[in-house]
Protein backbone atom coordinates (compact mmCIF):
# COMPACT_ATOMS: atom_id res chain seq x y z
CA UNK A 1 0.00 0.00 0.00
CA UNK A 2 1.54 3.44 -0.70
CA UNK A 3 1.85 5.52 2.07
CA UNK A 4 -1.05 7.36 3.53
CA UNK A 5 0.69 10.21 5.28
CA UNK A 6 2.03 12.54 2.94
CA UNK A 7 4.56 14.47 5.49
CA UNK A 8 6.06 11.09 6.25
CA UNK A 9 6.16 9.81 2.32
CA UNK A 10 8.30 13.51 1.55
CA UNK A 11 10.47 13.11 4.67
CA UNK A 12 11.42 9.87 3.29
CA UNK A 13 12.19 11.09 0.64
CA UNK A 14 14.35 13.74 1.68
CA UNK A 15 12.30 16.24 0.89
CA UNK A 16 11.17 19.39 2.69
CA UNK A 17 7.94 19.59 4.23
CA UNK A 18 5.54 22.91 4.01
CA UNK A 19 2.73 23.09 6.63
CA UNK A 20 0.38 26.01 7.22
CA UNK A 21 -1.03 27.24 10.79
CA UNK A 22 -3.88 27.69 11.92
CA UNK A 23 -7.47 26.97 11.80
CA UNK A 24 -9.97 26.78 14.21
CA UNK A 25 -12.30 23.48 14.68
CA UNK A 26 -15.93 24.80 13.00
CA UNK A 27 -13.65 27.80 10.61
CA UNK A 28 -15.01 25.50 7.80
CA UNK A 29 -14.61 28.46 5.22
CA UNK A 30 -10.91 28.37 6.70
CA UNK A 31 -10.08 24.89 6.45
CA UNK A 32 -11.09 25.22 2.30
CA UNK A 33 -9.03 27.78 1.54
CA UNK A 34 -5.77 26.17 3.61
CA UNK A 35 -6.50 22.66 1.70
CA UNK A 36 -6.26 24.74 -1.83
CA UNK A 37 -3.21 26.81 -0.69
CA UNK A 38 -1.01 23.52 -1.60
CA UNK A 39 0.05 22.92 2.17
CA UNK A 40 1.66 19.01 2.55
CA UNK A 41 -0.37 19.58 5.98
CA UNK A 42 -2.31 22.00 8.08
CA UNK A 43 -2.65 22.43 12.11
CA UNK A 44 -6.24 22.44 13.22
CA UNK A 45 -5.91 24.81 16.57
CA UNK A 46 -6.84 23.26 19.72
CA UNK A 47 -4.35 24.97 22.45
CA UNK A 48 -5.70 28.31 22.73
CA UNK A 49 -9.28 27.98 20.85
CA UNK A 50 -11.36 25.62 19.59
CA UNK A 51 -11.32 22.71 21.77
CA UNK A 52 -14.46 21.30 20.09
CA UNK A 53 -14.24 17.52 18.68
CA UNK A 54 -17.93 17.53 16.96
CA UNK A 55 -16.38 20.83 15.17
CA UNK A 56 -12.88 19.11 14.39
CA UNK A 57 -14.52 15.80 13.40
CA UNK A 58 -16.67 17.81 10.90
CA UNK A 59 -13.76 20.25 9.49
CA UNK A 60 -11.86 17.49 8.67
CA UNK A 61 -14.93 16.43 6.17
CA UNK A 62 -14.16 20.09 4.12
CA UNK A 63 -10.64 19.19 3.50
CA UNK A 64 -11.51 16.56 1.44
CA UNK A 65 -11.64 17.05 -2.48
CA UNK A 66 -13.15 14.51 -4.41
CA UNK A 67 -11.58 15.31 -7.75
CA UNK A 68 -8.12 14.79 -6.49
CA UNK A 69 -9.09 11.68 -4.68
CA UNK A 70 -10.32 10.32 -8.09
CA UNK A 71 -6.86 12.04 -9.95
CA UNK A 72 -4.30 10.75 -7.35
CA UNK A 73 -5.48 7.11 -7.39
CA UNK A 74 -4.87 6.48 -3.93
CA UNK A 75 -6.10 6.87 -0.53
CA UNK A 76 -3.64 9.44 0.36
CA UNK A 77 -5.40 12.97 1.33
CA UNK A 78 -3.80 15.89 -0.63
CA UNK A 79 -3.80 17.69 2.09
CA UNK A 80 -2.63 16.09 5.77
CA UNK A 81 -4.35 17.43 8.75
CA UNK A 82 -2.52 17.68 12.22
CA UNK A 83 -4.18 19.08 15.38
CA UNK A 84 -2.33 21.21 18.44
CA UNK A 85 -3.87 19.79 21.54
CA UNK A 86 -4.33 21.82 25.06
CA UNK A 87 -2.58 20.11 27.23
CA UNK A 88 0.92 20.63 27.89
CA UNK A 89 3.05 17.80 28.03
CA UNK A 90 3.79 17.47 31.96
CA UNK A 91 -0.09 17.17 31.73
CA UNK A 92 0.07 13.53 30.72
CA UNK A 93 -3.87 13.76 29.26
CA UNK A 94 -4.07 10.27 27.54
CA UNK A 95 -7.97 11.10 27.26
CA UNK A 96 -7.54 14.49 24.74
CA UNK A 97 -4.97 12.48 22.78
CA UNK A 98 -7.03 9.50 22.71
CA UNK A 99 -9.92 11.47 21.54
CA UNK A 100 -8.09 13.22 18.96
CA UNK A 101 -6.68 10.32 17.09
CA UNK A 102 -9.78 9.06 16.88
CA UNK A 103 -11.13 11.71 14.84
CA UNK A 104 -8.93 10.49 11.92
CA UNK A 105 -6.58 12.99 11.90
CA UNK A 106 -2.80 11.71 10.73
CA UNK A 107 -0.66 13.92 13.58
CA UNK A 108 -0.42 15.08 16.61
CA UNK A 109 1.22 18.21 18.22
CA UNK A 110 1.88 18.57 22.18
CA UNK A 111 2.63 22.08 23.03
CA UNK A 112 5.59 21.88 26.05
CA UNK A 113 7.62 19.32 25.85
CA UNK A 114 10.50 19.51 28.53
CA UNK A 115 11.55 15.58 29.74
CA UNK A 116 11.98 12.37 28.28
CA UNK A 117 9.26 11.17 31.04
CA UNK A 118 7.10 13.71 29.63
CA UNK A 119 7.92 12.71 25.93
CA UNK A 120 7.52 8.84 26.86
CA UNK A 121 3.97 9.26 28.25
CA UNK A 122 3.07 10.68 25.22
CA UNK A 123 4.37 7.86 22.76
CA UNK A 124 2.88 5.47 25.20
CA UNK A 125 -0.95 7.70 25.07
CA UNK A 126 -0.76 8.13 21.02
CA UNK A 127 0.12 3.75 20.41
CA UNK A 128 -2.29 0.94 20.63
CA UNK A 129 -0.76 -2.29 22.32
CA UNK A 130 1.90 -3.90 20.25
CA UNK A 131 1.73 -7.95 19.82
CA UNK A 132 3.91 -9.61 22.36
CA UNK A 133 7.14 -10.41 21.20
CA UNK A 134 6.71 -7.00 18.38
CA UNK A 135 10.39 -5.56 17.39
CA UNK A 136 9.07 -2.58 18.30
CA UNK A 137 6.76 -3.39 21.38
CA UNK A 138 8.46 -0.76 23.88
CA UNK A 139 7.27 1.34 24.69
CA UNK A 140 3.86 -0.19 25.31
CA UNK A 141 1.07 1.42 23.92
CA UNK A 142 -2.27 2.31 26.17
CA UNK A 143 -4.56 4.35 23.39
CA UNK A 144 -7.50 2.40 23.81
CA UNK A 145 -9.31 0.94 20.75
CA UNK A 146 -12.22 1.89 19.24
CA UNK A 147 -11.55 2.05 15.51
CA UNK A 148 -15.28 3.54 14.44
CA UNK A 149 -14.32 7.50 12.98
CA UNK A 150 -10.76 7.69 12.53
CA UNK A 151 -10.85 3.71 9.97
CA UNK A 152 -13.44 5.23 8.08
CA UNK A 153 -11.56 8.71 7.29
CA UNK A 154 -8.43 7.28 6.27
CA UNK A 155 -10.25 4.76 3.77
CA UNK A 156 -9.59 1.45 6.07
CA UNK A 157 -11.22 -1.13 7.53
CA UNK A 158 -10.71 -1.49 11.26
CA UNK A 159 -7.79 -3.85 11.36
CA UNK A 160 -5.92 -2.05 8.25
CA UNK A 161 -6.39 1.21 10.38
CA UNK A 162 -5.23 -0.34 13.49
CA UNK A 163 -1.65 -1.66 11.93
CA UNK A 164 -0.76 1.56 10.23
CA UNK A 165 -1.72 4.03 13.11
CA UNK A 166 1.42 3.42 14.75
CA UNK A 167 4.09 6.01 15.24
CA UNK A 168 6.50 6.38 12.51
CA UNK A 169 9.60 5.85 12.31
CA UNK A 170 9.55 3.61 15.45
CA UNK A 171 7.29 1.88 13.40
CA UNK A 172 8.67 2.16 9.39
CA UNK A 173 4.94 1.49 8.56
CA UNK A 174 3.48 3.73 10.59
CA UNK A 175 1.52 6.54 9.46
CA UNK A 176 0.83 8.48 12.59
CA UNK A 177 2.72 11.55 13.35
CA UNK A 178 4.07 12.98 16.30
CA UNK A 179 5.57 16.35 16.54
CA UNK A 180 5.69 17.92 19.65
CA UNK A 181 7.40 21.27 20.40
CA UNK A 182 10.28 22.56 22.10
CA UNK A 183 9.62 26.01 23.47
CA UNK A 184 10.95 26.52 26.91
CA UNK A 185 14.87 26.98 28.60
CA UNK A 186 14.26 23.37 30.05
CA UNK A 187 13.35 21.78 27.15
CA UNK A 188 16.08 23.18 24.94
CA UNK A 189 18.83 21.94 27.57
CA UNK A 190 16.84 18.65 28.12
CA UNK A 191 16.33 17.54 24.28
CA UNK A 192 19.68 15.49 23.43
CA UNK A 193 18.52 13.33 26.45
CA UNK A 194 15.05 12.96 25.13
CA UNK A 195 15.92 12.31 21.29
CA UNK A 196 18.50 9.58 22.77
CA UNK A 197 16.10 7.93 25.32
CA UNK A 198 12.61 8.09 23.73
CA UNK A 199 11.29 6.51 20.50
CA UNK A 200 8.67 7.28 18.73
CA UNK A 201 9.35 10.76 18.23
CA UNK A 202 8.01 12.26 13.98
CA UNK A 203 9.79 15.61 14.53
CA UNK A 204 10.24 18.67 17.15
CA UNK A 205 8.76 21.96 16.78
CA UNK A 206 11.33 24.72 17.49
CA UNK A 207 8.67 26.67 19.04
CA UNK A 208 10.48 30.55 19.05
CA UNK A 209 7.00 32.45 20.54
CA UNK A 210 6.89 30.79 24.21
CA UNK A 211 10.83 30.73 24.19
CA UNK A 212 11.53 34.14 24.17
CA UNK A 213 8.50 34.46 26.69
CA UNK A 214 10.75 32.54 28.98
CA UNK A 215 13.80 34.14 28.55
CA UNK A 216 11.95 37.86 29.16
CA UNK A 217 12.17 38.84 25.60
CA UNK A 218 8.05 38.49 24.62
CA UNK A 219 7.11 38.81 21.13
CA UNK A 220 10.70 39.26 20.05
CA UNK A 221 11.60 36.06 18.45
CA UNK A 222 14.79 37.32 16.46
CA UNK A 223 16.80 38.18 20.12
CA UNK A 224 20.16 36.56 19.94
CA UNK A 225 19.39 34.38 22.75
CA UNK A 226 16.57 33.21 20.86
CA UNK A 227 17.62 32.44 18.18
CA UNK A 228 20.93 30.42 20.01
CA UNK A 229 17.84 28.45 21.93
CA UNK A 230 16.56 27.58 17.98
CA UNK A 231 20.14 26.44 16.74
CA UNK A 232 20.33 24.06 19.87
CA UNK A 233 17.00 22.55 19.41
CA UNK A 234 18.27 22.07 15.32
CA UNK A 235 21.84 20.71 16.32
CA UNK A 236 20.54 18.09 18.44
CA UNK A 237 17.52 17.16 15.71
CA UNK A 238 20.73 16.64 13.62
CA UNK A 239 22.43 14.70 16.04
CA UNK A 240 20.10 12.07 16.46
CA UNK A 241 18.72 11.99 12.75
CA UNK A 242 15.27 14.07 13.60
CA UNK A 243 13.22 16.31 11.14
CA UNK A 244 12.54 19.88 12.69
CA UNK A 245 10.03 22.29 12.24
CA UNK A 246 10.06 26.33 12.65
CA UNK A 247 7.81 29.00 11.76
CA UNK A 248 8.83 31.31 9.03
CA UNK A 249 7.45 34.72 8.39
CA UNK A 250 8.95 36.06 5.50
CA UNK A 251 10.12 34.69 2.13
CA UNK A 252 14.29 35.50 3.38
CA UNK A 253 13.23 33.36 6.80
CA UNK A 254 12.27 30.55 4.35
CA UNK A 255 15.55 30.73 2.47
CA UNK A 256 17.61 31.18 6.04
CA UNK A 257 16.06 28.12 7.80
CA UNK A 258 16.29 26.10 4.69
CA UNK A 259 20.29 26.97 4.28
CA UNK A 260 20.33 25.81 8.34
CA UNK A 261 18.52 22.09 7.80
CA UNK A 262 15.39 22.83 8.60
CA UNK A 263 13.25 20.22 6.85
CA UNK A 264 9.56 21.33 8.43
CA UNK A 265 8.61 24.73 6.96
CA UNK A 266 5.47 26.14 8.49
CA UNK A 267 3.73 29.20 7.63
CA UNK A 268 0.79 31.59 8.41
CA UNK A 269 -1.18 32.63 5.08
CA UNK A 270 -2.65 36.19 5.56
CA UNK A 271 -5.19 37.87 4.08
CA UNK A 272 -3.86 40.87 1.12
CA UNK A 273 -6.01 42.60 -0.74
CA UNK A 274 -3.80 44.56 -3.20
CA UNK A 275 -6.78 46.37 -4.70
CA UNK A 276 -7.53 48.78 -1.52
CA UNK A 277 -4.08 48.82 -0.66
CA UNK A 278 -3.63 50.92 -4.11
CA UNK A 279 -6.65 52.43 -3.21
CA UNK A 280 -5.49 54.27 -0.43
CA UNK A 281 -2.32 54.92 -1.98
CA UNK A 282 -3.63 56.98 -4.86
CA UNK A 283 -6.02 58.69 -2.76
CA UNK A 284 -3.14 59.83 -0.48
CA UNK A 285 -4.23 58.18 2.73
Amino acid sequence: MPRLNKVIELLEQGKVVFGGAVVTPGEFENAMALADLGYDFIIFEMEHAGFDFPNLRLSLQFLLNRRRIANSGSLQPDVVPFVRVPPNARELNQWVIKQTLDTGVYGLILPHLDTAEQAQAAVIACRYPQAAGAADYEPAGQRGWAPMVAPRYWGLNGREYTELADLWPLDPRGEMFFMPLVEGVQGVRNLPNILKEVKGISAIWAGSGDLAMELGVPANMTDPRVEEGMQQILKACKQYNVACACIAFRPEDVEKRLEQGFRIIITIPTLVDRAFEAGKKLAGR
